[in-house]
């Protein structure tokens, strides 16, 4: 069984709400989240099938950035229902970038993929949540979701109908500790964030700030406050509350006000994102210096070939290029078209600009154990790791402690200078040399 479990999430189910029942009758979705970066959950308005999204393939693209390099893939390699089967939760390939994902939705039960799905869209904004009974502090939660922004009147009207998330809201009527984490995106300047809470606030943390308000205030609210120097970059952000006194009267609210402004601003949904989710769907800046561009032309397409397949360049442990090599990385036949000086780039800085299909990821197992490389999904169960060297490992679901994506690519730097620039060239003249029965 895949270890998914109703963990952080994000994104709510935009183009159809569980209010908008059609005549005939199909499962609506209520709500869609990220429950972590190798999980899916959905909610739906009534039961469905689940063998409904086995399968399919969750399409997705940075609107901010049209390169090819941006846009990807998931598989959905594994469906548990829950809750009657009115919730899904979906094991996927990991979720590289802060992009805008489209979930298939079928039309008709059981049917693969034919084109004649809807999409409902989701992205990695929003915070986890965790409930945990009793006093304590520290204790294991017994409760984990998803809220699309830290106010709770507006979570709970953007999660109407979901189940998972009204267990959550009927435990704020028990005594007990409800916490926050993500990171929020405030603009640069000297900023004041503020926490407004019926509840108790216990703490609350925001980059190196620190705040609490244990003390109600004139109108019965308690307040906590962190200053801090913004630089326009992302801060995480932790706080805690004690449920119970006031129950599903409750009301927590964020808001922030830069130096000068005349009033507070709150903190919208597009300002939070989940505790795992990548910090920028831009690509690395390590490599961004312009590249010096040798002389290029001539090149013996013969020795090239040799340079791929040996043990020289490597290249076919992990590309396939006409049908010949590995498939841990991209598949480089259509590349045949490109000029020699962007392919000389992409050897020398292979960092610059990484497919989103092939992020590398850092994983971490429960038993210690540290891998690195591209992932994915293996089956419901587990994932494969593939490293630098084309090794594959595969780990379980379950035994994952953390996940976390790489600004580095698989494809080791300095393979430029090792090749030499007379067997650059050659890789390059067998690269960029249609094949013969193209030229016929």
């Amino acid at each position: 069984m895949f270890a998914l479990t109703l963990l952080v999430g994000v994104a709510v189910a935009t183009p159809c709400r569980a209010q908008s029942k059609e005549a005939d009758g199909r499962p609506r979705p209520v709500a869609v989240w990220p429950s972590g970066p190798l999980d899916v959950v959905v909610t739906f308005d009534r039961p469905v099938d689940p063998g409904w999204m086995m399968g399919r393939i969750v399409r997705y693209a940075d609107p901010k950035d049209r390169s090819p390099e941006s846009a990807g893939q998931l598989r959905i390699v594994g469906v548990r229902p829950r809750d009657d089967g009115r919730t899904l939760l979906l094991a996927t390939d990991p979720h590289p970038r802060q992009a805008r994902y489209q979930l298939p939705i079928p039309r008709t039960h059981g049917v693969p993929d034919d084109g004649s799905s809807e999409t409902t869209a989701y992205d990695l904004s929003g915070l986890e949540a965790t409930w945990a009974e009793g006093d304590p502090p520290g204790s294991e939660p017994s409760w984990t979701g998803w809220w699309p922004v830290l106010n709770l009147s507006e979570s709970r009207r953007l999660t109407a109908g979901s189940r998972p998330h009204q267990v959550g809201w009927d435990l704020m009527s028990r005594n007990g500790r409800l916490g926050w984490a993500g990171w929020v995106s405030l603009p640069a300047g000297k900023i004041t964030v503020r926490i407004r809470s019926s509840m108790p606030v216990e703490e609350a943390t925001l980059g190196d700030a620190q705040g609490a308000g244990t003390v109600p205030g004139a109108d019965g609210f308690f307040l906590a406050e962190m200053l801090v120097e913004s630089r326009g970059e992302p801060l995480f952000f932790t706080a805690s509350v004690r449920t119970g006194s006031v129950g599903n009267s409750a009301q927590v609210v964020a808001s922030y006000r830069l130096e000068g402004d005349p009033e507070d601003r709150p903190i919208g949904r597009e300002q939070w994102k989940l505790p795992w989710a990548p910090m920028s769907s831009a690509s690395p800046t390590l490599e961004a210096a312009p590249i010096a561009v040798p002389d290029l032309s001539g090149g013996d397409a013969t020795r090239g070939r040799e340079i791929f397949r040996g043990e020289r360049g490597r290249c076919a442990y992990c590309h396939v290029f006409r049908g010949e090599g590995g498939h841990v990385g991209p598949d480089l036949t259509p590349i045949v078209s490109k000029g020699r000086a962007e392919l000389y780039r992409s050897i020398a800085a292979p960092s610059a600009a990484i497919a989103a299909d092939f992020t590398t990821y850092t994983v971490a197992t429960r038993d210690g154990q540290v891998f690195a490389g591209v992932v994915h999904a293996e089956g419901a169960e587990a994932i494969r790791v593939t490293d630098t060297n084309a090794k594959a490992t595969t780990v379980r679901r379950d035994a994952i402690q953390e996940i976390r994506p790489s600004a580095t690519s698989i494809m080791p730097p300095g393979l430029a200078a090792a090749i030499g620039q007379s067997g650059v060239r050659d890789l390059l003249a067998y690269l960029t040399t249609p094949a013969p029965e193209a030229s016929r």
